[in-house]
C-alpha cells in the first residue's frame, strides 16, 4: 500500500521521539512519496542500541546532524561512530553557539520568519545537505536537529514540496511534532536561555504555511529553490525520481 497513515510513518523506538517516515504521501500528479527514503527525527542522544538497530533494520544507512556545535556538546550523538552508518554533520544555523535557535532570529515576530531567514541565509548550507541526498540515491537517509521540527522540518518541507506533496500535507507533516515532542520539551528549554525563547518548541501551521508562502512568491517551488542555490537539473530530477514511487 502507498498511502501511509500518520501512525504507519511513525517509527516506534524506546528513546527517541518525534522520528517518522517522510514517505507515503500522495503528490499532486498522482505518485507518492518512497517509505523508508528519508526520516526526520529529533535528536538521538538517548538512542537505545536497541533503538540504532531498529533504524538501521528499517533502512536508514545515512545519518545527518543539523545541529550546531553547542547543542551536539551537550547532546552527543551516538551515531557518530557507529558501524555501517554514514554520518555527516552540517549545521544549518552557522552557528557554533547556538542554542536550538541562534541569537539573531529571536528578532523574528515568530518561527515563520525564522524559516524564511534559514531558506535566504542558509542556502550554502542547504547546497551542503541537498549534495548529501543527492550522494545517497538509493540509501534511507535519516536527518535530525535538536527537536526535529524546525531545521528538520524545513528540510522534510523542500523534500516533500519538491516531489509536489500538497500543501496540506506538508504543512500536517510540520505540525506533529510538537506534541510528538512532549516527553523531551522540557530538556530542550533548558538549552535555552530565556522564557521568550520557549516560544521556539511550538509547531503552529501557520509557521509552514508562512515559509511555503514565501518559498511560492519569491522562487515558485522548491526545485526553483534548488536551482538557485547550486544543483543541477539532473541532480534534481534524482531526487524526484528516487523519492517517488
Amino acid at each position: 500500500m502507498l498511502y501511509m497513515t500518520r501512525e504507519e510513518r511513525q517509527i516506534q523506538l524506546e528513546k527517541m521521539v518525534n522520528t517518522r517516515d517522510l514517505g507515503g504521501y500522495e503528490t499532486q500528479g498522482g505518485m507518492y512519496s518512497r517509505a523508508h527514503k528519508y526520516i526526520r527525527a529529533a535528536a538521538p542522544t538517548y538512542a537505545t542500541s536497541k533503538d540504532i538497530q531498529t533504524l538501521k533494520d528499517y533502512g536508514v544507512k545515512v545519518v545527518i546532524d543539523l545541529r550546531s556545535d553547542f547543542e551536539k556538546e551537550c547532546q552527543p550523538n551516538p551515531f557518530q561512530n557507529e558501524k555501517d552508518i554514514d554520518y555527516y554533520e552540517v549545521n544549518l544555523f552557522d552557528s557554533t553557539k547556538a542554542t536550538i535557535v541562534p541569537e539573531e532570529v529571536k528578532t523574528y515576530k515568530d518561527l515563520g520568519g525564522v524559516y524564511i531567514y534559514m531558506l535566504e541565509g542558509m542556502k550554502h548550507k542547504f547546497k551542503e545537505l541537498f549534495d548529501i541526498f543527492v550522494k545517497y540515491p538509493y540509501e534511507g537517509i535519516m536527518f535530525h536537529c535538536s527537536a526535529g521540527k524546525d531545521r528538520t522540518g524545513v528540510t522534510a518541507a523542500l523534500l516533500l514540496d519538491l516531489i509536489g506533496c500538497h500543501e496540506y500535507d506538508i504543512v500536517k507533516d510540520y505540525s506533529e511534532s510538537y506534541e510528538n515532542n512532549i516527553d523531551i520539551n522540557a530538556s530542550l528549554a533548558q538549552m535555552m536561555d530565556n522564557e521568550e525563547a520557549k516560544q521556539y518548541l511550538r509547531s503552529s501551521p501557520r509557521y509552514m504555511m508562512e515559509l511555503l508562502d514565501y518559498l511560492r512568491e519569491h522562487y515558485g517551488s522548491a526545485k526553483e529553490y534548488l536551482l538557485e542555490i547550486g544543483l543541477k537539473n539532473e541532480e534534481i530530477e534524482q531526487l524526484i525520481e528516487n523519492f517517488t514511487i
